[in-house]
């Protein structure tokens, strides 16, 4: 019922605001596509494609607010290469995000995880300094192993 509801206040606002419907249409035709391909309930990379894509169509928007919502205003922002450039570009930085993240993410956690290896090796050895090599383990990792859960040999 609510989606019902907030389709038919877009579409009273569309009719009376139709110089910025056009425009926004025009300019937001990336965020448009990823919401056709965005197969995740959460919608993430429509929204990390889409909030940026806003930001750049935002001052044309604003440009034609103030200039008064008129059909050549708005075709004239439109046909602008600037504003579309903007508008574009900002769709464009969306995507690096978007691609970009998960790399990012990854390379920091195995710098992390090689970090805290090395910490714990270092420890293991301080132990060892301190209480011999009764207290080692060594236990092979094997995928037979990791099937069937042995007993782990003291050296």
């Amino acid at each position: 019922m609510s989606r019902i509801l907030l389709l038919l206040i877009l579409l009273v606002l569309a009719a009376v605001l139709m110089p910025s419907a056009i425009l926004l249409a025009v300019l937001m035709v990336p965020s448009l596509v990823v919401y056709v391909i965005d197969r995740n309930p959460h919608r993430y990379f429509t929204v990390t494609i889409g909030l940026p894509n806003f930001c750049g169509v935002l001052p044309p928007l604003m440009e034609l607010w103030e200039r008064g919502q008129s059909f050549d205003g708005a075709f004239s922002a439109i046909s602008d290469p600037w504003n579309m450039m903007v508008a574009y570009g900002a769709a464009g930085l969306g995507w690096i995000l978007y691609l970009g993240t998960p790399i990012f993410v990854s390379s920091y956690l195995s710098i992390s995880t090689d970090g805290k290896i090395k910490a714990i090796r270092r420890y293991q050895d301080d132990l060892v300094e301190a209480w011999g090599d009764g207290v080692k383990q060594s236990v092979s990792a094997t995928p037979e192993q990791d099937a069937e859960p042995q007993e782990q040999e003291v050296s």
